[in-house]
């Protein structure tokens, strides 16, 4: 022992820090790995059996919506006063009925619905059976649900098909005793229960039962003995996890109510699996224990330079700040040189900041200054005054179109001018958009489409003033002012979506298109009006690189200019809508 302190006492400061630093660490480590090693097995076992609940749960979800999907096309087709009409009080002219309405209704619904596989509507009436889509009621005789009484959606599955099924009903929603007319729809089971594949055990099963724990559909997954044909859970109501033998197999359960169509989910899962996982995830934490036993002999080390630490931090905040990041904070209670030179550093630091924050609102200032000289240009009680005096000889006149033109252009430059705001709400924009493309549309003879689809989401937000506009010009202008007799018919197309924290917008018309060199030079050139590159330099003055125009075209194919603003709310509200004059 003498001489090992003898040993210990004769090396240097940098060395006795490093040992104390290692046994002072090492000894509770290898303890705390010791205890959680034994501990790890049941741990991991009750973690395992809630990450299981958490997706069942998922599934089950997943599933229920798809059923409400299914029974909100349910409820527009037995609901709807035409298909009454048709199939409860046989009226009307059928052969128009059909081809007008009950044709191209579903076949939408198959077109836009591919895990619908078919619809019909079985009828007493023969006089109006039609191909696949309404069958005679006789079809259905000896089924279960042909003569029910029940006027809400049945689900059913029968050999592995699946299938939902709905008595039409009379003007009040009363049960008209035997139905007249049924609806069915043939869903594809296996994009129903599509998601019950994904399931990350190795071995397991999966049964959808109904209310007395019958099967209806099984499926298994690398399971060594069949599936249980029947499971009773009715002692346990309340018990969504559990165990349950058969075949000479211990499984573990989890169950999951589906409410829209009164089934229920049962997973299966042999123990033995999880046990040999928990195993596995118990070598995984030692192996992880061991790689941090490693890590932390580098950071005892580490620690040991005291001498040169703060010297490594000066160092290391310098070359972030090479690589372009000066949003740091550098400073150093130390009064010694190290310290003077790290706060030194930082106020440099922060007087760069001060600078470049004086340029962007410089840059800020002169933008706005230009847009408020484009919006003075017009004033404003003038023009309301004049338009309003267009308005009344209008309708003095009995001249419907005239008011009506006169009412969009009002509204338009009532939402331009913006009461002097950069800000309005997306909504407003947008109507402001339309109304210019209604000015424009009767300016060309009604010679185009405009198509506006917007996620109501989306209204809710604010945006820059006055960026629609500009985009929507260029869009008749080089776009489709320039399609040559017999190319077709001009189009352009507003659309806007919502992306994580950002708004997407884009304007696409089916004009000639562009090369992308010239695309390119768009946003780049500076026009004598107020052009994409105004409003692109807006957009990132405002909030950054990040966000701004983007131009996608190709010759021959049209052009398309994506808008990306951030999810942005205002303070101040934007101009409310004014009433037209």
């Amino acid at each position: 022992m003498r001489t090992f302190l003898a040993y210990f006492q004769n090396l240097r400061f940098k060395q006795k820090l490093f040992i104390s630093y290692m046994v002072v660490s090492i000894i509770p480590l290898l303890v705390l790995g010791l205890f959680s090693y034994h501990q790890a097995g049941n741990f991991l076992l009750q973690q395992a059996k809630q990450n299981l609940d958490g997706a069942i749960s998922q599934i089950a979800d997943t599933i229920n919506y798809r059923a409400k999907q299914h029974e909100a096309i349910i409820n527009s087709i037995t609901q709807n006063v035409v298909f009454k009409r048709i199939f409860v009080a046989g009226d009307g002219d059928f052969p128009v009925l059909y081809r007008d309405y009950v044709d191209p209704f579903f076949s939408n619904i198959l077109d836009f619905n591919k895990d619908i596989l078919q619809i019909s509507v079985f009828t007493d009436n023969p006089a109006i059976l039609r191909g696949e889509y309404i069958l005679p009621l006789g079809l259905t005789s000896g089924a279960p649900w042909a003569n029910s009484e029940k006027t809400q959606t049945q689900w059913h599955i029968q050999n592995g098909k699946l299938y939902a099924t709905r008595p039409f009903v009379g003007e009040e929603g009363a049960s008209l005793g035997k139905p007249s007319a049924i609806l069915f729809l043939s869903i594809d089971a296996d994009r129903m229960f599509q998601d019950l594949s994904e399931i990350k055990t190795d071995a397991y099963g999966v049964l959808i039962v109904n209310q007395q724990g019958t099967p209806l559909w099984s499926k298994s997954i690398r399971l060594s003995s069949p599936l249980p044909t029947s499971i009773d859970l009715a002692l346990n109501p309340d018990e969504r996890v559990g165990s349950l033998a058969s075949n000479h197999t211990n499984y573990m359960y989890i169950t999951q109510d589906i409410p829209e169509t009164g089934w229920k989910l049962v997973y299966l899962t042999p123990q033995a699996e999880i046990s040999v996982n928990a195993k596995r995830i118990v070598s995984a934490t030692v192996l992880i224990t061991v790689i941090c036993l490693a890590v932390l002999l580098l950071i005892i080390w580490m620690f040991s330079n005291t001498f040169v630490k703060r010297i490594i931090k000066l160092n290391k905040n310098m070359m972030t700040v090479e690589k372009g990041n000066l949003k740091i904070d550098v400073s150093s209670q130390s009064r010694d040189e190290i310290g003077q030179l790290t706060n030194r550093f930082g106020q440099m630091i922060a007087n760069i900041n001060t600078l470049i924050e004086e340029v962007y609102q410089s840059k800020i200032t002169q933008k706005e200054a230009e847009l408020k000289a484009l919006q003075t240009q017009i004033n404003p009680h003038f023009l309301y005054n004049t338009l309003s005096i267009i308005n009344w000889k209008a309708l003095e006149i009995d001249a419907m179109e005239i008011s009506q033109i006169t009412n969009t252009v009002s509204r338009f430059y009532r939402t331009v001018l913006n009461k002097g705001r950069d800000f309005i709400s997306v909504r407003h924009e947008l109507d402001n958009a339309k109304d210019y493309m209604q000015i424009q549309s009767i300016m060309h003879n009604y010679s185009f489409d405009f198509i506006c689809e917007v996620d109501e989401e989306l209204l809710r937000y604010d945006m820059i003033n006055l960026v629609f506009q500009p985009i929507l010009e260029n869009a008749l202008e080089h776009g489709i002012d320039q399609l040559r007799k017999g190319e077709g018919r001009g189009r352009i197309e507003l659309r806007g979506y919502q992306v994580g924290g950002d708004l997407l917008f884009s304007i696409a018309d089916n004009g000639p298109g562009m090369t992308p060199e010239r695309a390119e030079e768009v946003l780049q050139l500076q026009t004598a009006g107020y052009g994409l590159k105004n409003v692109h330099e807006r957009i990132q003055i405002r909030f950054g690189q990040p966000y701004g125009l983007r131009i996608e075209s190709e010759v021959g194919r049209g052009t398309t200019v994506v808008m990306t603003f951030p999810a942005y709310q205002a303070e101040v509200q934007p101009l409310s809508k004014s009433t037209p004059v």
